[in-house]
């Protein structure tokens, strides 16, 4: 004789089907304000990080240049935090909005119509079932890179720039300017040109061809569409 768990027919037991539903839209919204949190905290700092090193590098002729380097390789650092980050907050979202436009709307007002989202249960039990990110790290990177930290790269590259063009004074010609890219005898100037290039360069591309936050975060749309393709909707 096995001793198995019986399952709750929400048919049947309405109340326990709403309460479950009330808690579960409270833990997820309580998820999702913790993850946007972190996402400020992240941006914060690098904020202040930029503010720290303008001020620390341009207050002295013997502070080195490559500090600005050094705090652009920080800010790729915030970007990867912010990518699997904003992820869980946008895995937090869509769930909000299943719950909202198929339970809560119905609680408040019965559609006439078929709703936005008519098999929302089931697409809500697979994914707490099997979590399923609907974007990828890169996609997640890629939007904050457009929402925050192209205008920190700029800004930081452009402190870099006059560091290079006034300390420890005005070079007179453009190979004397070029000439102090370098990093000492570790790395020419031609590798350390290229590299902040590449580097500037694919912040710009990547953040400039990723999709605003209000497309991706578009669920109506991006549902329908995706039913009358036949995809999984979160996909």
């Amino acid at each position: 004789m096995t001793n198995e768990p019986e399952a709750i027919d929400i048919d049947e037991s309405p109340t326990a089907f709403v309460t479950a539903t009330s808690h579960l839209y409270r833990a997820e919204m309580n998820r999702m304000l913790v993850w946007r949190q972190r996402l400020d905290i992240t941006t914060n700092w690098a904020i202040i990080l930029a503010t720290a090193l303008t001020t620390f590098t341009l207050g002295s002729k013997e502070i080195p240049h490559y500090i600005l380097l050094l705090g652009l390789s920080l800010i790729f650092i915030s970007i990867l935090l912010e990518g699997r980050r904003y992820r869980h907050l946008h895995h937090s979202k869509w769930r909000l909005y299943l719950l909202e436009s198929g339970f809560f709307s119905e609680v408040i007002n019965p559609a006439s119509i078929s709703q936005a989202a008519p098999d929302w249960r089931q697409l809500l039990a697979a994914d707490l079932r099997h979590t399923h990110f609907s974007l990828s790290w890169l996609t997640a990177m890629r939007l904050r890179l457009r929402r925050n930290y192209l205008l920190v790269i700029a800004f930081i590259t452009a402190v870099w720039v006059a560091k290079l063009f006034i300390h420890p004074q005005r070079p007179e010609s453009f190979a004397e300017l070029f000439s102090r890219i370098g990093v000492g005898s570790f790395l020419p100037p031609w590798f350390v040109a290229m590299t902040a290039v590449l580097f500037i360069g694919a912040a710009i591309v990547l953040g400039l061809s990723c999709p605003p936050a209000e497309e991706l975060e578009d669920w109506s749309i991006q549902y329908h569409r995706s039913r009358q393709s036949g995809q999984d909707p979160r996909s």
